[in-house]
């Protein structure tokens, strides 16, 4: 039975030091033998480095409001100019670093500069977007309406009466000093069935899904895939949630990964 692999990308397919050879490697190899590849990551799209020199079949952003089959969209679901000022406004509380993440366009606000910088500097040396945008100041109903998520960074995590503020209709999902905040119904399980139902459809053929990540908002994907994968480097919890555990990224984690369960 053919595959689908669904890859997270911080520190699943990429590192500051960039792609492992070997993970280009195995999904040259994996497609060769007819199995089909996907990036399933929670940034928005114009938070995300260019995937198009890997030669992905698919990708899907923004915990999956976002997903694309090769280049056509089969998902776009922002969230819309009313309900994305009111998260921005009930998350601008004068500390850290808000994100407003869309699809085309991205904003931020600083209240953390030695925070920024550090994050800066480093993603700057490899060309990474993620915090590299205007401010949310100049956002227009337009700007707004692309919008897919909010990512809120604080030292010490978003205290609890703002996530008890929080509209409803959104989920939170904390990693280290970052929360996110993404659309109830849209995870990146959501983005896996969605995709695999409509290769389905669209070939006749049934696949099976594999899910590769390492932290907290990869957990809905390691568990609704037929076979969910950790990353040696993977927090704990995510390592609990996984069917099978691989090497870290930079010892040929993926590699093995597709090895193992016969993708290549």
């Amino acid at each position: 039975m053919p595959t689908i692999a669904f890859l997270d990308l911080d520190n699943t397919f990429w590192t500051e030091a960039g792609v492992p050879d070997s993970a280009l490697r195995a999904i040259r190899l994996a497609q060769a033998n007819g199995h089909l590849v996907f990036s399933n990551t929670g940034r928005g799209r114009a938070g995300t480095r260019d995937l198009s020199p890997y030669g992905l079949d698919g990708r899907c952003y923004a915990a999956g409001a976002e997903a694309f089959l090769g280049n056509e969209r089969i998902v776009n679901e922002p969230l819309g100019v009313e309900l994305s000022r009111k998260l921005c406004h009930t998350l601008d509380i004068g500390e850290g670093i808000l994100i407003a993440e869309g699809g085309d366009r991205c904003y931020i606000r600083v209240y953390d500069q030695p925070m920024f910088q550090e994050l800066f500097d480093s993603l700057a040396k490899i060309d990474d977007p993620f915090i590299d945008h205007p401010e949310i100041s100049t956002m227009t109903d337009e700007d707004h309406a692309q919008i897919f998520k909010y990512s809120l960074w604080i030292a010490g995590g978003v205290p609890d009466e703002v996530k008890a503020s929080i509209p409803t209709g959104f989920r939170e999902t904390t990693m280290g000093d970052a929360t996110e905040f993404t659309q109830v119904g849209h995870t990146k399980a959501t983005a896996l069935e969605t995709v695999r139902k409509a290769m389905e459809t669209r070939g006749g053929v049934a696949y099976r899904t594999m899910a590769l990540g390492d932290s907290g908002n990869d957990i809905p994907m390691l568990r609704a895939a037929d076979v969910g994968v950790c990353m040696g480097n993977g927090t704990d919890a995510a390592k609990e949630a996984a069917d099978w555990i691989t090497s870290p990224i930079n010892e040929d984690g993926l590699y093995h990964a597709f090895e193992h369960f016969g993708l290549i």
